[in-house]
């Protein structure tokens, strides 16, 4: 059984502020890359929303780039932050994903 977002509470390492930022998400699975929107964050992960459609498995690693504002243009692939996927919850209309950061000193500039 994967984990969701009610039995993860206990193993979070910080706390998780809850933030709506832009993100953009390279999967290199599929060499694509995918909008989403964060739902909270923290030094070592976060929650985001991305379209239902995206190709996403627990345990994979993928890229992403948190925009710092709402005009921000987005980072090259060599700029953007490695995550793992925890878990991923398909809901009808959206893919909740939770995301552990493999670089947590990188997103405290971007969740400052």
């Amino acid at each position: 059984m994967s984990p969701t977002p009610a039995n993860l509470a206990e193993r979070r390492r910080g706390l998780r502020i809850k933030q709506c930022r832009a993100v953009k998400v390279y999967e290199p699975r599929s060499t694509r890359y995918y909008p989403g929107q964060t739902a909270d964050i923290s030094l070592s992960g976060l929650r985001l929303t991305l379209p239902l459609s995206t190709p996403l498995v627990s345990g994979n690693t993928l890229c992403l780039h948190i925009a710092s504002n709402s005009n921000s243009a987005i980072a090259s692939r060599h700029q953007m932050l490695q995550a793992r996927v925890i878990w991923l919850q398909r809901e009808s209309t959206e893919l909740v994903v939770g995301l552990e950061l493999l670089s947590s000193a990188a997103i405290q500039s971007s969740a400052a």
